[in-house]
């Protein structure tokens, strides 16, 4: 099931953009609360060891079948076209494919719990222990096969739990069937370079692709260049340079790589995202002596180093080293200190296997990366980043400008003005922010921890005129945009924040989001507006979030009335009764809490660690194992099934580990090694705390009727639903800390309810 949830969201943010995905999980984890409702109308305990076992082997045969033929209807009708973006009653179909499957799954599990009270403990710890290996096995399994195959990988182990809970030798037949018609599926697509069992591409297909834990990178030949697409529609392009590879003008650059006609002398530069290669040519044209380009994609380094030398040769140069590493913990761990730290364009929109909005570039624009960065540059270095400029939606262009002149004063510069220069690299572009026509530009911005001087201003605003381009600001320049001109004036920036139409906050590592520059209460003025390809991304992505939470709160609401007002049975206790209903509250409670707790560290640290899959398997795999051996110890640590006292151990924890949030930057001293580890036991310990929540709460609400474990696995599921979600809104809005807080807060509910639910009637 995890393993499934991971890779599934990784093939999501491939086929919707990375925002479609919580509401792709959210419709496809629906299958657990209905499954758990659906086994609450079955006497798991009545039925005879061969019932029971068929019922099992019923239910993963299913599970298996329905996921085959779902992931073979997806890759033969689902089109990848980065021209266009799929509605969400098309995304609902897709991940409805998946549906009867969950659902299966579902019931599978909650009929297991609920046979035997007393196996509660030992079957939930080594549910969350395979959980946590499935962490590690996404990883491993998406490197060595493509996406759609990983999903075969769910198929065939659900195969293989059929052939184990099978009563008859003809059911384990079938089972051993099903899992060699996924074995040869997998074995004909790894064979086949991952041609089979591939999404389709509109229009001319790839000559190569190419899946990791990252992204899809799909390669593409079109007029003697490699185009490189990453998940739906990000590219970037390499040219052909056959050895020797020798500079020539070509390799100027264009207008985001202005930094190098400044007239500076450059020694070291650091290339953040090298893509197909093109932005290491400027820095070695203009006679840089040291390019080390950060690569955060193994996938973007092997296409350069290994499958496409022959074509594209720059590696070979002397001067470039190309480092396998998320650039800001790569740099803050350099020791270097660089003359220009350059980023174009980084902006793969692509969601790591942790959900939407957890992105991979997140770390590069808040305050603390640029910290990072400033610090790492020589007195008279350059920060330089260029994102899409739209005139009439320059979103982007402001959040960038007031990102700079935040991090200006953090480092103690006052006259951030003297210290910024901003570039756009077309002006004739005409000002259209949505729909087909969206009209951009590129805006790029030179940050200097040295003044520039009115010569380098000058040469330029000589330099971006012959290009066609304008310098939009710099020393002695004063921008036309009345909204730039406040932002670099400290007493006017705070107003020219609150007055814009759009967010342009400086982010935070608590709130990461750079491309969400949205508010949700801005959205009544976005309702009538098509989008174009940017403003899709960066504007749309918000409304969906919120559709998406209405609906999944309304489930849990759903499901929790009819858990209420379906009580065990009248031949039930009144005691027996009101336990019922407050145990409710307690099943809604954890459920809520521990997504939010999980979430609220994902979303923190994947930014301070880097690498947001290995912080992403580091906090699942820590926190889930943590979490299976506390279940299984919460019998011998609480053998009275006090309730209270569990979950007082729990909050207070709790509460320990929300002070400690504001002292994850001390991580980013650490070495790596170190960082994980620390990491990895702070989490285990968390998880084992909470690991004792729910199988306590089992033991108190097993007597209260027979269908009342069920129906408590499909609170949990729902509560669980709505809290990914609630901690995407919540985080987007108030930052990762008030998700923790939010965690917290539920799990204090769960320990109201634990103290009412224990009283006289």
């Amino acid at each position: 099931m995890l393993l499934f949830e991971v890779v599934v969201t990784r093939l999501f943010s491939v086929l919707f953009y990375h925002h479609f995905s919580f509401f792709a999980i959210s419709l496809v984890m629906s299958g657990l609360v209905i499954g758990g409702i659906l086994a609450s109308r079955w006497d798991a305990v009545g039925l005879s060891d061969k019932s029971f076992a068929k019922r099992l082997t019923v239910l993963s045969g299913l599970f298996s079948v329905t996921t085959l033929a779902g992931i073979l209807a997806l890759t033969n009708s689902a089109e990848l076209d980065a021209a266009s973006t799929l509605s969400l009653a098309r995304v609902a179909v897709y991940a409805t494919l998946f549906l009867p499957g969950l659902i299966a799954a579902g019931a599978f599990l909650a009929l297991a719990f609920a046979r035997n009270p007393r196996w509660i403990g030992n079957l939930y710890a080594i549910d969350l222990v395979a959980a946590s290996l499935a962490c590690i096995a996404a990883i491993a399994a998406l490197r060595v096969l493509s996406g759609p195959a990983v999903i075969v990988v769910v198929a065939g182990l659900a195969a293989a739990g059929t052939v184990c809970t099978a009563p008859t030798a003809k059911a384990r037949w079938a089972g051993l069937g099903l899992l060699a018609v996924a074995a040869g599926l997998i074995w004909s697509s790894a064979a086949g370079g991952g041609r089979f069992l591939s999404l389709k591409t509109k229009g001319e297909m790839p000559f190569l692709e190419r899946w990791n834990e990252h992204s899809l990178v799909r390669a593409f030949a079109q007029d003697g260049l490699r185009y490189l697409v990453i998940d739906r529609g990000a590219a970037t392009a390499m040219r052909s340079l056959p050895a020797p590879p020798t500079p020539d003008p070509s390799w100027k650059g264009g207008a985001q790589h202005a930094v190098y006609r400044l007239g500076r002398s450059f020694e070291r530069v650091a290339i953040i995202g090298v893509g197909g290669g093109r932005d290491l040519l400027p820095p070695i044209f203009h006679g840089v002596k040291h390019v080390d380009g950060y690569e955060i994609n193994q996938t973007m380094i092997d296409f350069l180093q290994r499958d496409f030398r022959d074509f594209n040769t720059v590696t070979t140069r002397p001067e470039v080293r190309l480092i396998h590493d998320d650039a800001r913990n790569g740099i803050a761990h350099s020791g270097q200190q660089y003359d220009v730290i350059q980023a174009s364009l980084i902006d793969t929109w692509a969601a790591t296997a942790s959900g939407g909005f957890v992105l991979s570039e997140n770390s590069l624009y808040t305050r603390e990366g640029w910290r990072v960065f400033l610090e790492h540059l020589t007195p008279a270095g350059i920060l330089t980043m260029s994102r899409w400029h739209i005139s009439d939606a320059p979103a982007e262009t402001h959040r960038l400008v007031a990102l700079a002149a935040a991090s200006l004063e953090d480092a103690g510069i006052t006259d951030v003005a003297s210290h910024i220069v901003l570039l756009q690299s077309d002006k004739s572009e005409d000002p259209v922010a949505y729909g087909g026509g969206e009209a951009r530009t590129i805006g790029t911005i030179l940050v200097s921890r040295s003044p520039f001087s009115a010569e380098e201003a000058r040469r330029l605003a000589v330099d971006a005129e012959a290009a066609g381009g304008e310098l939009i600001a710099a020393p002695g320049v004063t921008p036309g945009n009345p909204v730039l001109q406040k932002l670099l004036v400290p007493a006017t920036r705070a107003a020219a924040i609150a007055e814009s139409p759009f967010n342009i906050e400086p982010p935070t590592d608590l709130k990461p989001y750079f491309f969400l520059q949205v508010r949700p209460g801005d959205l009544v003025n976005l309702r009538r507006h098509n989008f174009g390809t940017v403003t899709e991304i960066t504007f749309n992505g918000v409304r969906v979030m919120i559709v998406l939470s209405a609906a999944s709160l309304a489930l849990v609401i759903l499901v929790a009335v009819l858990t209420l007002t379906s009580l065990p049975g009248t031949a039930s206790s009144a005691g027996a009764r009101r336990t019922y209903r407050w145990m409710t509250f307690y099943f809604l409670g954890i459920g809520l809490g521990y997504i939010l707790v999980q979430i609220s560290l994902l979303q923190r640290l994947m930014v301070v660690l880097g690498r947001p899959t290995l912080a992403l398997s580091v906090v699942l795999f820590s926190m889930l194992l943590g979490t299976g051996c506390g279940a299984a110890a919460s019998g011998r640590l609480f053998p009275s099934g006090n309730l209270r006292r569990a979950m007082l151990m729990v909050v207070s924890a709790l509460v320990v580990l929300r002070l400690a949030f504001f002292a994850v930057p001390v991580l980013e001293h650490m070495s790596s090694t170190a960082a994980l580890a620390c990491v990895g036991a702070i989490l285990f310990a968390t998880g084992f705390v909470l690991g004792c929540a729910f199988p306590l709460g089992v033991r108190a609400v097993a007597p209260t009727g027979e269908w009342a474990i069920q129906k408590m696995w499909a609170i949990n599921g729902a509560a669980s639903i709505a809290a990914s979600v609630l901690a995407a809104v919540i985080g987007l809005v108030w930052g990762s800390g008030a998700v923790l807080s939010a965690g917290v807060l539920a799990y204090g509910v769960a320990l109201v309810t634990a103290v009412f639910s224990n009283r006289p009637a």
